[in-house]
């Protein structure tokens, strides 16, 4: 990637999406605020019907020419057609919440993300700049379901299972309360249909680890402009950029699925915690992990050559790998299912 630009920004999402919906305001868009969608008709040939309702109950029917679904996690299409899945080769749930009084890196490093493995695991520590900080663990479905006390009390009891999340957080805080999500992984087996797309988390969601998702739903949002602007041109180049849609939206989901699900394997932690770095594999692997996850960069080698390292050394520990492999494919337990899709408060 450019690097010239070798950082990123931590941010609160709710104040991301308000940037996001004021700048599409500025640039012509209308927006109308407390209205949900609840369903669309489509109309072979016509413009289709989207049956929406607002704040105070009423139904509100808008005509459009083209369905971009950009309902995140909610998956508003998948909702109405079906054909959603969860990923069977990446199960996961978490626990979360917003913490004052984190003890943050030293120096320049102070605004990084800290990425912290555990035996159930892995954590998330995101520091903003008003002082407060995002802490999470993602874990195995097995560990959620053995909770039996209160939501926040169990996020408690997670910190204290990891030292160094514990060593930082020995003064923290809870601000507000806890959250919990479940059902991480999904996708669904189709994108783009006749006079619609689903751009985003709409159409597949993996693992928060690598921070992928904004970066990967921009990407599919650019190139699905294309796809809406030759689709009401009549442009001969829809079914081009189409196709280049599809295959760019695939191609980062799968790139990033890789990393994903090798993430939490002992091979995968022994490889790329080692010191050293031969024929460029850390360059190219910090490179897709900073966003470069659509084969513009050469990489492609030194990647390959991560790879068949990494089933070298998972194949030299088989059994401890093969352990951590079996945890992270089994079926999530009933208990953790009443969750749902999206992040919610416990109701204990």
């Amino acid at each position: 990637l450019d690097g010239s630009q070798p950082f990123s920004y931590e941010v609160k999402r709710a104040e991301f999406d308000k940037i996001l919906i004021d700048n599409a305001v500025s640039k012509g868009v209308r927006v109308h605020e407390g209205v949900r969608a609840k369903r669309v008709e489509f109309r072979h040939d016509s413009t289709h019907l989207v049956q929406a309702e607002d704040r105070a109950g009423n139904t509100i029917t808008y005509e459009a020419k083209f369905v971009v679904d950009a309902s995140g996690r909610d998956t508003f299409l998948s909702g109405q057609f079906g054909g959603k899945y969860r990923n069977p080769s990446h199960n996961s749930a978490a626990v979360f919440g917003h913490f004052e009084g984190v003890r943050r890196l030293p120096g320049k490093d102070e605004g990084n993300i800290s990425i912290v493995w555990f035996d159930h695991g892995w954590w998330w520590i995101i520091p903003f700049k008003d002082g407060t900080t995002s802490v999470g663990a993602v874990c195995w479905p097995s560990y959620i379901s053995t909770r039996k006390v209160p939501l926040e009390e169990f996020l408690w009891d997670t910190i204290a299972l990891c030292a160094p999340v514990a060593e930082r957080m020995a003064k923290a805080t809870l601000v507000g309360q806890a959250y919990a999500a479940a059902n991480y992984s999904y996708r669904r087996s189709t994108m783009r249909g006749d006079g619609y797309l689903m751009v985003g988390d709409a159409f597949a969601f993996i693992d928060p680890v690598f921070s992928s998702g904004v970066h990967l739903a921009l990407n599919s949002a650019t190139l699905g402009a294309d796809v809406v602007d030759a689709y009401l041109r009549k442009s001969p180049e829809y079914q081009r950029h189409l196709q280049e849609f599809e295959r760019s939206v695939r191609l980062g989901v799968k790139t990033y699925s890789w990393f994903i699900y090798h993430f939490t394997q002992p091979a995968f932690r022994n490889l790329f915690m080692s010191e050293g770095s031969k024929f460029k594999m850390e360059e190219a692997i910090l490179s897709i992990l900073a966003g470069d996850a659509f084969g513009k960069s050469p990489t492609r080698l030194p990647i390959f050559l991560f790879k068949i390292a990494y089933y070298l050394v998972y194949l030299f520990n088989f059994r401890e790998n093969w352990t951590a492999f079996q945890r992270r494919i089994r079926g999530v337990p009933e208990t953790v299912t009443t969750l749902k899709d999206y992040a919610l408060h416990d109701r204990r």
